[in-house]
This record gives C-alpha cells, structure tokens and sequence, in this order.
C-alpha cells in the first residue's frame, strides 16, 4: 500500500502538499495540472486514505448503513437545469430509475447543480460517489476528479478509459431504425431533430442520432439533404418544422423524429393541414415515453430503457466503492415499438 512519502516523491512535491490536496484542502494554492497529477499518482500507486479504510470497512460489514455520515451518499449532478429537465421526459426517466435504486439499496442522493462559477466544489467533498447525467466532456469530468474519483456518467462515455459509463449505442439503434423503415417500403425518408452545441464532442449532441441517419442512408444511396429539418428538443420544435417543410414541399414519405417530443408537435402540424397519418404521412419517434402510446395515433418509436440506465449507473458506482479499480461501460440496447403512426407492408 502506498504511502504519502512515495506519492511526494514521485510527483515531485511536499509531503504537506500532498497530505492537503487528497484530503481536498481548497485554499491550498497549487496549479489544476498539479493537482491532477497528485491524485493521478495516488490512484496508480493504489492510495487509500484513512477516510477511505473506514468507509471500505464499513461497506464490508454492513451495504448502506454504518459510514460517518450514517449512510451512502451519492450526489446527482445534471447537465440540464431543471426547467429543461422538465420538457425532457427522458432524462426524467433516467433519475426516476436513479432515485428508484438509491431507494432499494437504502442510499441517500443529493441533487447538486452547477451555476455560473461551474461545479459545487463543496459538496463534492461530502458524497461517496458522483452520478453525472448528460453531456459531460472530457474536461468536465478531469474537473470533477480533481475534488471526487468515483464517477459514474449516464448517456455519455467522455473519459471511458478512466471513468464509468451507462449509454445507448446510437449507431445500431439508428441503423436498426432505419432497416425497419426501409423493410416497409420507404423511399424518401426525412429527419426531424434538434441540436445543443457542446463543445469537446464530434457532432452536437442532437445530431449524433442525425449524424447517424445521414451515414447509414448515404451507404444505402438514399440520403437526401432537403429532408433534414434541425431545431431543438422539444415538440413546438416538431410543429415548426413541419410547418417549414409542408411549405417547402414535397414532404418524406417517412419522419424519423430525434426524439418523441419532436414527433408529437410533427403529429399536431399534419393535423391541423388536414393530412392523415400514417395514410399521407408516417411518421416514428425515439424514447418511447409514456405519452407516446396515447397520442392518436399510437406513435410508433424507439424504446430506450432509460429508467434501466439510472438503476445501472448506481450499481456501477456501488461496485466502486466496494473496491473495483478497472472501469465499466455498459451499453443498454433498443427496441423497436410499432404502433400505428407508420404504414406497413402489406
């Protein structure tokens, strides 16, 4: 077991320095790259700190109950605020599944948000575990582990080398989509979708579902740049769209939509232009969230086991702090819901 002396030596510091940055001492005036390189040596040399052998101990006697602060606590830290949550069923399934785990394995989670100064720095130091839900970069999450190493990010994988993830594998359920929509007949297939700029990521998040749509039928020769609308994630995005696309004209045959919200305001423009879906217009949504088989017609979709994926994320980090060392990326698969906003073959 390594000790404070060979973690100074090798990073080329003070014993003090050390002791004060893994013991998380804020008004220690050191450099971010320092600091990162302290807390890399002590991973890799396999430091434990005093705190950590007490709350280790405590897990192996007793799951849950025992820990200086009576319980687990993990803290859920969301890349969306909470009014865009709300508009966001997905991600609302997400911590439902979340908070239904932390239930069952007696863990107390605390809701922690980021405002304009970036992370809460203060009450990283008092959580066992971070579960980060989004569109986290790279940058983001070597940030956080300045101040907590157990991290676990659901929906995306930006340091999958190091950190622990839970996501949906976008290419294959596009794909599986899209072989679906092409086995019914479909020629000229659109899509509908939205897009929030991210840096430190390829594509912006809303088009990684659309960058895979233009791959897959640009493969199949049938890719058609007029029939690709991109606004944002929210069903008056879908009715916008719609509206922008029946005045342009002519519209798809087939709507993919980037996520249900979208193709829920699409269903409300065909409505109100008096075409009929799926006779004029088909038309299939991505998360299958709990309205879509309600709306009229049944809104034929993607199901993405999101409540699955929070469940997930809180066994991972669980496994954690129960001493697992080498990181984890679970990929939940998708499942195609027909309904009957998408004609058929015969």
């Amino acid at each position: 077991m390594a000790t404070l002396k060979e973690i100074a030596e090798k990073s080329g510091v003070s014993l003090a320095t050390v002791s004060r940055v893994l013991n998380y001492d804020e008004t220690l005036s050191i450099s971010a790259d320092k600091r990162k390189l302290i807390f890399e040596v002590a991973e890799e040399l396999e430091y434990e700190s005093p705190r950590q052998k007490r709350e280790k101990k405590a897990l192996g006697a007793k799951r849950g109950v025992g820990l200086k602060y009576g319980k687990i606590r993990f803290g859920l830290l969301h890349f969306l605020s909470l009014e865009e949550e709300l508009e966001d069923p997905y991600y609302i399934s997400i911590r439902l599944g979340i908070e239904k785990k932390c239930r069952e394995r007696n863990v107390e989670l605390v809701k922690l948000y980021r405002d304009a100064a970036g992370y809460p720095v203060e009450q990283l130091k008092h959580i066992h575990g971070l579960l980060a839900v989004g569109k986290f970069s790279r940058e983001d999450i070597k940030n956080i582990r300045l101040h907590l190493r157990d991290i676990v990010v659901v929906d995306a994988s930006p340091l999958e080398e190091e950190v622990d993830s839970v996501v949906v594998e976008v290419d294959n359920t596009m794909r599986k989509l899209l072989d679906f929509a092409i086995e019914q007949g479909f020629k000229r297939i659109g899509f509908f979708g939205g897009n929030e700029k991210y840096s430190d990521y390829r594509t912006y998040l809303g088009e990684k579902r659309m960058t895979a749509f233009v791959e897959y039928l640009t493969e199949k020769g049938m890719y058609d740049p007029s029939l690709v609308y991109l606004d944002a994630f929210c069903s008056k995005s879908g009715y916008k769209l719609f509206k922008e696309a029946l005045a342009k004209g002519p519209l798809p045959e087939l709507i993919v939509a980037g996520n249900d919200a979208i193709a829920l305001g699409i269903m409300r423009g065909v409505y109100e232009a008096g075409l009929k879906i799926p006779e004029d217009l088909s038309i299939i949504g991505i998360n299958d969230i709990p309205t879509a088989q309600f709306a009229i017609p049944p809104l034929t979709t993607v199901k993405l086991y999101s409540e699955f994926m929070g469940e997930t994320a809180v066994d991972l980090l669980m496994e954690r702090l129960d001493s697992r060392k080498i990181p984890k990326k679970v990929v939940v698969p998708s499942r195609i819901i027909v309904r009957d906003s998408c004609k058929l073959k015969p």
